[in-house]
């Protein structure tokens, strides 16, 4: 944890200190990124849009991929149009990233979190 920006080690105390399970606080995707210096909010205090289109766009890509394998191995339809195959991973991850980011504002309701921009603003002042 020492290795992550000083930001987002605040973040994850104060996540700590709301009793936000290891888990939730830090996914190993963010682990990944906070180690390579980024400053990505923890999810929890991500904003919506931010969730939906991280999480969403990570999971239509992997769809896409998944998808492709699929018709080509299980059913030997070969490879599918370009047009299927982007308009399923558009709408698999418009899906999902809409379904992680209305959790991730539940659960941070939940917890009674604020958000990542006010909670940078009050360490600030």
């Amino acid at each position: 944890m020492d290795r992550y920006p000083a930001d987002v080690r605040h973040a994850l105390q104060a996540m700590a200190d709301a009793n936000v399970p290891a888990g939730m606080r830090a996914p190993p995707m963010h682990r990944l990124l906070w180690r390579l210096g980024l400053r990505v909010p923890p999810p929890l205090l991500a904003s919506f849009g931010a969730n939906a289109l991280l999480m969403g766009g990570l999971f239509g890509l992997l769809w896409s991929v998944l998808w492709q394998a699929l018709m080509w191995l299980l059913f030997e339809l070969g490879p599918f149009p370009l047009g299927i195959t982007v308009g399923s991973a558009v709408m698999a991850g418009l899906l999902f990233g809409v379904m992680m980011a209305l959790l991730m504002r539940y659960q941070r309701r939940r917890y009674k979190l604020p958000a990542w921009k006010t909670l940078l603003q009050g360490r600030a002042a």
